[in-house]
């Protein structure tokens, strides 16, 4: 099997596609599940998954960024050697981190409930134990394909887990309900596990095929090894700043757990009832506000070994122009999504979630815009971790993490606002540190961009969309009498024409083009047209 390097932008569309599909299989397996469970159980699921996001951050999220990173760089000088050294010595310190994280939460599992304000979640926060160490593996691998530049192994991966985790949790879930809700959760936490298996396995596979076809082939270039010691000691200095910034936000799903269950109790609500508010927010308006995180994750994925390699080249050029691209992406695909799912909150969450309160609705109209932010933040913070400038995004986003805490804390006690407060917490919160970001890149290329290209044209066609699709669906509404119709038809004609204003305002380029299914072909015929540069 032969390993071939790819531009940043396929790398990132095979990644989105591949994140598309698990972001369909978990919208399929959340919405069945949350209707079974019920919102209590959700709420307990909801807890145990910010403890293991936050294990999983800092055991299996930064590790890979810096062998992809390190591998990128040793690849652009010709030793593949040393690339593989890296890869070998990130694996050992991966999986003792993940395998001590595992351990702790295991030992502690019930002292966390009860510090978290759920003491409910304990079955479901013990079921997470395996999979941190698991995932610790599958990240390592991910991360030294990925310094390849080449996203096709993660991509595979990525489906077999979440498969794995869907079939199997929803089948646990259900066998446990006659048990209780707090089963239930554990169940559906547990098949994160069987997914975690299932990822190992695929990439060992690709990884020894891979590594078989290469056997003989050795650097012809002579050149001075790094020692075990100092790959570590740079593993280190690079992934203490992007854990302590990647550890941030699930920190604060720790943080929001705590302060929302106490402050909604402190408004006046019951203990179930707050439980249930909170998996409302998190379990079942949060998954719609991740799911166009899609592409800009693939993003982030691809473009740190990408500006990686240009920074190592010395092509600033380069670096621009990566960056600028990425931006671009990321806002025409943020925008049109933040305003579809505020607009069309009512029919989205009533199809999903027929038997919840009203209240899930406003839940999500209150988080759409953080999807604004939550892209640009994901985008930027990449292009600087590429730059080697990794401390930066981790500083800006603990000013937005602070903010949030004061905007939850202050706002989720006040009965008429209640969980919304939180959503407002979470927007401000991406917001602040998607400015600062975005001032630090500018910063550093020492080059603004150009606004008018970059937000202007996005923007303008976003307003277009969100006018049809409002209207789209009023209308559509009062001839079919059908939600899900209606809003299925206003969806489709709103993509529509936002591409359609898109290409006539000459607001997209050929690469972003290229992103789409079909785009290659589509943007030679509009090139021909002068529609596209």
């Amino acid at each position: 099997m032969e390993i071939k390097k790819q531009s940043f932008i396929k790398g990132a569309a095979i990644l989105a596609a591949a994140g598309l599909i698990t972001k369909i299989l978990g919208a399929i397996y959340r919405i069945p599940l949350g209707r079974i469970v019920g919102a209590e159980s959700m709420g307990y699921y909801g807890t145990a998954y910010s403890v293991y996001t936050w294990a999983l951050t800092i055991s299996a999220y930064a590790i890979p960024i810096a062998i992809s990173k390190l591998t990128a760089e040793k690849l652009e000088l010709g030793r593949h050697d040393e690339a593989k050294r890296i890869f070998r010595v990130a694996l050992t310190f991966i999986s003792t981190v993940g395998l001590l994280f595992s351990i702790v939460l295991l030992v502690y599992a019930k002292d966390i409930a009860n510090l978290l304000n759920n003491p409910g979640s304990y079955i479901a926060i013990l079921c997470v134990v395996p999979s941190v160490f698991l995932f610790s593996v599958t990240g390592a691998l991910r991360g030294y394909f990925q310094g390849m530049q080449n996203m096709m192994p993660s991509a595979v991966s990525q489906v077999f887990e979440q498969l794995g985790r869907v079939v199997f949790g929803f089948i646990l879930a259900i066998m446990l309900l006659p048990l209780g809700y707090q089963q239930a959760a554990g169940g559906a936490v547990a098949g994160t596990t069987v997914g975690g298996i299932i990822s190992i396995i695929t990439l060992l596979f690709i990884y020894f095929k891979y590594k078989s076809n290469r056997e003989g082939v050795r650097d012809t270039l002579n050149y001075k090894r790094e020692s075990a010691l100092s790959i570590l000691k740079r593993l280190i200095v690079f992934t203490i700043p992007i854990t302590i910034g990647s550890s941030v936000m699930p920190i604060m799903g720790l943080l929001d757990s705590m302060i929302i269950m106490d402050r909604l109790q402190a408004a006046g609500y019951s203990l179930n009832t707050a439980v249930s508010m909170y998996g409302q927010l998190t379990q079942m308006a949060m998954p719609f506000i991740n799911l166009p995180q899609v592409l800009t994750i693939s993003l982030a994925a691809s473009l740190v070994p990408a500006i990686s390699e240009s920074v190592t080249r010395r092509d600033l050029v380069s670096v621009e122009k990566k960056s600028e691209l990425a931006i671009r992406i990321s806002l025409i695909m943020g925008l049109p999504a933040a305003f579809g799912l505020f607009i069309l909150a009512d029919p989205i969450m009533t199809i999903a979630y027929p038997t919840e309160t009203s209240s899930v609705v406003t839940a999500l109209m209150f988080l759409a815009p953080a999807v604004i932010f939550l892209t640009l933040v994901q985008t930027l913070t990449a292009i600087l971790q590429g730059m080697g400038k990794e401390k930066i995004p981790v500083l800006n986003l603990a000013i937005g993490a602070f903010v949030k805490i004061i905007v939850t804390y202050t706002l989720t006690s006040i009965p008429s606002i209640n969980v919304r407060g939180a959503a407002i917490g979470t927007v401000a919160a991406y917001a602040i540190a998607s400015i600062l970001n975005l001032r630090a890149v500018i910063k550093y290329q020492k080059k603004d961009f150009n606004y008018k290209q970059l937000f202007g044209k996005p923007i303008l066609a976003t307003v277009v969309m969100s006018l049809v699709a409002y209207f789209a669906y009023k209308y559509a509404f009062l001839f079919t009498d059908s939600k899900s119709l209606s809003a299925l038809l206003s969806m489709l004609l709103a993509a529509i024409i936002y591409a359609v204003t898109l290409i006539l305002t000459k607001g997209i380029t050929t690469e972003e083009l290229q992103m789409a299914p079909g785009g290659g072909r589509l943007s030679k015929v509009l090139k021909k047209k002068g529609l596209v540069k």
